[in-house]
């Protein structure tokens, strides 16, 4: 929850993600969020002062939805269609901002166009994810109150990109010590790694929504950034949909131990298809994503974020533990009960090795549930598929407290203290997709 001061300034942002889609799914438009900058703030068509409240055709591809002739699905569709054919895919619509997804990487995210939207009003430039980011900063200037950005858009539009767009202009028009600036950009690389997959609409698709919170100093300065996430899809560890992926640092560090032998030992990995959690979809690779450079990218990002070379051991161990839980097939036991079979026996000593826990409990939770009767707890034997049940929910709740770990170590490295004069909070809450099995974690 966010409360604004006087005067409120929400910014509702419609992003475009510019290398998340594929071209082949390319249908011609997929809107994002949209962004709004202050009720008090007028705003000016790009094609000047004199001309900017005059009725233009739809079909002209106008940069402000309110100016068209035709406000309806069908005019507005034309004209985002339209400015989309000519690669510009910002509109604005008074003060919220439109962005339709590419699905290519496109040129105007460079230091020039950060220098040409630094310091100008909004609607004073065509529009761009950078004026929108240059309303909110603007405001933290004029010492208008904490700002907000929230971005809404279905899966695939682009929000996580428009995120790390904001991110990276605020970055680059503040004067801050190198090492804040890398480490709230290489956060990204770990949030994307752990928390973003392949779905049938979107390469890197974020399965969880969060609220980046970026402070600054009286003197605008960004003095550090704290990330709160909200329910992460930890359904997609234990299932994909045919022709989905799990989470990208599964297929990551497999790719990884590969390429090295004392890697592979240590962490006791195998190939993606080895895998029940990392097979059953039969989607193993995206075209074009080199899953180990990406790894290399992820151990990078660690070590900026001062993450010390046991912690990163253990979360890649803790990561090898979850693929093997998934591979426990149990024996049933009359249908009332299961035991372990012998390649169970085997994994069971390689996931305690791995997660240093005892086996013999390890086993215990995996065979029965307890309930307490007046006090007195009590085991009762899991039948097979209430048993398979809770190996996968045991996965998923070892890897959501694993992913939790990892933002907890970040914001505590990038915490501002006692720094903190004003923020700009950006909201990227996760689209909604339609599957023909939808878990709970979809649902809500």
């Amino acid at each position: 929850t966010h409360t604004h001061t006087h005067p409120p300034h929400t910014t509702t942002t419609t992003p475009p993600a510019l290398e998340s889609g594929r071209q082949e799914d390319r249908p011609g438009l997929q809107s994002g969020p949209a962004v709004g900058c202050g009720r008090d703030m007028a705003f000016h068509s790009e094609l000047g002062d004199e001309k900017a409240f005059k009725i233009q055709r739809a079909e002209d591809g106008v940069p402000d939805l309110t100016k068209i002739s035709d406000i309806d699905n069908a005019g507005i569709a034309l004209n985002l269609r339209t400015r989309f054919a000519r690669d510009e895919i910002y509109t604005c619509c008074g003060t919220i901002l439109v962005a339709c997804n590419p699905f290519k990487r496109l040129t105007c995210f460079e230091a020039d166009d950060v220098r040409r939207y630094t310091g100008k009003r909004f609607g004073g430039e065509p529009p761009h994810i950078f004026a929108t980011a240059e309303a909110a900063f603007d405001n933290i200037r004029q010492k208008e109150g904490n700002q907000s950005v929230v971005i809404s858009g279905e899966s695939g539009s682009g929000k996580t990109e428009t995120t790390k767009l904001i991110l990276q202009y605020l970055t680059a028009v503040t004067n801050n010590p190198a090492w804040i600036e890398q480490q709230i950009l290489e956060a990204n690389t770990v949030l994307e790694a752990f928390g973003n997959a392949r779905t049938l609409r979107n390469n890197n698709s974020s399965r969880f929504g969060k609220f980046t919170q970026v402070c600054f100093s009286h003197e605008c300065n960004i003095t550090g950034c704290s990330i709160e996430d909200y329910l992460l899809e930890k359904s997609r560890v234990s299932f994909q949909a045919e022709g989905e992926r799990g989470y990208h640092v599964f297929y990551q560090l497999c790719a990884a131990c590969r390429a090295n032998t004392d890697d592979r030992l240590r962490y006791m990995v195998e190939a993606p298809k080895s895998y029940r959690y990392l097979s059953q979809s039969t989607c193993v690779a995206i075209d074009g994503v080199d899953d180990r450079a990406m790894f290399d990218d992820l151990r990078r990002a660690m070590t900026v974020l001062d993450m010390p070379a046991d912690m990163q051991h253990e979360v890649f161990a803790t990561l090898s533990a979850v693929l093997l839980l998934g591979n426990l097939e149990f024996a049933d036991i009359d249908g009332e009960s299961v035991d372990f079979t012998s390649s169970d026996t085997a994994l069971l000593q390689k996931i305690c090795l791995l997660l240093k826990t005892d086996q013999a409990a390890l086993q215990k939770a995996l065979q029965y549930r307890q309930i307490v009767v007046r006090g007195t707890p009590s085991d009762i034997p899991l039948r097979i598929k209430d048993a398979q049940a809770n190996r996968d929910a045991s996965a998923q709740t070892v890897y959501e407290r694993l992913f939790k770990l990892l933002i907890a170590h970040m914001n505590q490295k990038t915490n501002p203290g006692g720094r903190v004069a004003s923020f700009i909070g950006v909201l990227d809450i996760f689209g909604f997709e339609n599957f023909k099995i939808n878990s709970f974690e979809q649902l809500c």
